[in-house]
C-alpha cells in the first residue's frame, strides 16, 4: 500500500485518526488543516496561567476506539480522571430559589433528588426498559437501532416519562453540553446516548485534551494553514485532485483516495458536482453554535472559592451555566455561557460579557467587581444536531454513500463526542482499507 496517496481534509480528531489508522497500514497520507494547529473542537489552550479545554471537556469509559488507539500511542500514563466522582460527576441545578447537586451522569442519583416531584423522581423507572432494549445496540451505529425517530427528545420525555425531568434533567444538561434546543435531538438518539453513557467514568489528559490530539499530529503529515477550495474526483479507481490555498498560493494534491473531515455543512460546497448521495445526505446536517466566557477573577471572600449552576430553560435566566473554582495559587478560573435560545452568534463579545455578567452578579453577588480579565471562545460549529428523521437519513447515505474515491467522517455520522468524532474516522479508515 505504499505507493497509495490519500490527503485528508481537516486535521480534527475524526480526520487525524483516519490519517493515523490509513499511515499504519502503510499508505502515504498527507492532512491538510486550515488552522494553524490541529485537534479541532478537541484542544486545549492556555490563558492566564490556566488550561482550559474550550471545546470538548472529557472523554467516557465508553469510547472504546478511543482509549485503544491510546493505547497504540503509548501514552495511557497521561490519562486522568476528570472529576472526582467514580463515575459521572457533580452539578448544581437550579430550581427556583433552591440548588441541589446531582450527579448528571448517574440515573440513582436523580432517584433521591429533592428539587423535582416524587412523582417525577419515580416515573425514571419508566426509563429502564427503553435502556434494556438499547443496551445491546452498538453506540457507533445509531442507525441500526430500533424504535421510531419520528418525535423530539422533549416530546418523547413529557410523552413517556415525566415533564418536569425534561425540564430540570434533560433539558438542561443537553444545553450545556451540547447547546441543543428541545428540538435539537430525538427522542431515540436521547436513549441511545444515555444508554450508553450515564453510569461511566470521565477521563481527560494531565496536559489538556489537545494533549492526545497534537501527539497524533505529530507522527503525521500535517499541512497547517491550508484552506480547501474544491476537490475534483473521478470514478472508483480514478483518483482526485485536492485544490487548496496556503499562505496564499494556490496548490494541489493528486490522491488515490481523499477523506473528507470538515463539518457537515461544509462538505457539498467542495464539490462542483456532489454525487446524488451526497446531494441527498448533507442537507440534513446542521450544528449547534455556541461560545463561552472565561474569566479571571481575585478576591479572598469564601462565597469566590466554589461555586455555580446549570441553568434549565424554563428557569429566567438568560445563563446555561457558570461555575468558578479558586485555583491553588489563589487565584479564580470562572467560565459561563448563555442558553442556546438566548445566545446569537451576530453578538459582539462585549455584549456577550455584559449579558452573562448581569445574571451571573445576580445569582452570586460577590462576584461583582472581581473580575479581572475576561476571553471569549467562539464555537460556530459546535455539535451536530440529530432531529427527529435524522437516522433515518444516515442509514440512507451509510447504505449507499458512493464514497470512491471520496470518503467521509465527522461525529455527525455518529453521535455528537470527541469519542464519536474519533470512532468515525477509524471507520473511515477501514472502508478504505477494503477497497485498496
Amino acid at each position: 500500500m505504499a505507493d497509495r496517496k490519500i490527503v485528508v481534509v481537516g486535521a480534527g480528531i475524526a480526520g487525524l485518526t483516519a490519517a493515523y489508522r490509513l499511515q499504519r497500514l502503510g499508505c502515504q497520507v498527507t492532512l491538510l488543516e486550515t488552522s494553524s494547529k490541529p485537534g479541532g473542537r478537541m484542544i486545549t489552550i492556555h490563558w492566564q496561567g490556566f488550561q482550559i479545554d474550550p471545546g470538548a471537556s472529557f472523554l467516557t469509559s465508553r469510547d472504546a476506539y478511543l482509549f485503544q488507539l491510546v493505547d497504540e500511542l503509548g501514552i495511557r500514563d497521561q490519562i486522568s480522571p476528570f472529576k472526582n466522582e467514580n463515575s459521572g460527576f457533580q452539578v448544581v441545578i437550579v430550581r427556583g430559589n433552591t440548588h441541589h447537586k446531582v450527579n448528571f451522569m448517574k440515573l440513582s442519583s436523580y432517584l433521591r433528588w429533592p428539587t423535582v416531584s416524587l412523582a417525577a423522581r419515580l416515573s425514571m423507572v419508566k426509563l429502564f426498559p427503553h435502556f434494556w432494549r438499547y443496551r445491546k445496540y452498538d453506540p457507533y451505529y445509531p442507525e441500526l437501532a430500533p424504535g421510531d425517530d419520528a418525535e423530539t427528545m422533549q416530546e418523547f420525555f413529557n410523552r413517556k416519562i415525566h415533564r418536569e425531568m425534561f425540564d430540570y434533567w434533560v433539558e438542561p444538561t443537553m444545553d450545556v453540553m451540547c447547546s441543543y434546543l428541545p428540538g435539537d435531538y430525538s427522542g431515540k438518539m436521547l436513549l441511545l446516548s444515555y444508554v450508553n453513557y450515564l453510569s461511566t467514568r470521565t477521563y481527560s489528559f494531565k496536559e489538556g485534551l489537545g494533549y492526545f490530539t497534537q501527539v497524533l499530529a505529530d507522527r503525521l503529515n500535517v499541512e497547517y494553514n491550508a484552506r480547501v477550495v474544491r476537490i475534483d474526483y473521478r470514478a472508483a479507481g480514478g483518483g482526485a485532485q485536492v485544490h487548496y490555498l496556503q499562505d496564499g498560493a494556490a496548490r494541489t494534491l493528486d490522491a488515490d483516495f481523499v477523506v473528507v473531515a470538515v463539518p457537515g455543512e461544509a462538505v457539498l460546497d467542495l464539490f462542483e458536482q456532489p454525487r446524488s448521495a451526497w446531494k441527498s445526505f448533507f442537507p440534513h446536517v446542521h450544528y449547534t453554535s455556541s461560545a463561552k466566557l472565561f474569566m479571571l477573577l481575585e478576591g479572598d471572600a469564601p462565597a469566590l472559592d466554589k461555586g455555580g449552576a446549570f441553568f434549565p430553560q424554563c428557569e429566567p435566566w438568560k445563563l446555561a451555566v457558570l461555575g468558578w473554582e479558586r485555583k491553588p495559587d489563589g487565584r479564580i478560573q470562572g467560565m459561563a455561557a448563555l442558553k442556546a435560545g438566548c445566545y446569537d452568534p451576530a453578538m459582539s463579545n462585549e455584549e456577550f460579557i455584559r449579558t452573562i455578567m448581569a445574571d451571573a452578579i445576580r445569582f452570586e453577588p460577590a462576584l461583582a467587581g472581581h473580575i479581572e480579565d475576561t476571553l471569549v471562545f467562539r464555537w460556530p460549529h459546535k455539535v451536530p444536531t440529530f432531529r427527529p428523521g435524522y437516522l433515518a437519513a444516515l442509514k440512507g447515505f451509510k447504505e449507499a454513500p458512493q464514497e470512491d474515491p471520496v470518503f467521509f467522517c465527522g461525529d455527525y455520522l455518529i453521535m455528537g463526542s470527541a469519542g464519536s468524532a474519533l470512532a468515525s474516522g477509524w471507520q473511515c479508515a477501514e472502508r478504505i482499507s477494503k477497497v485498496i
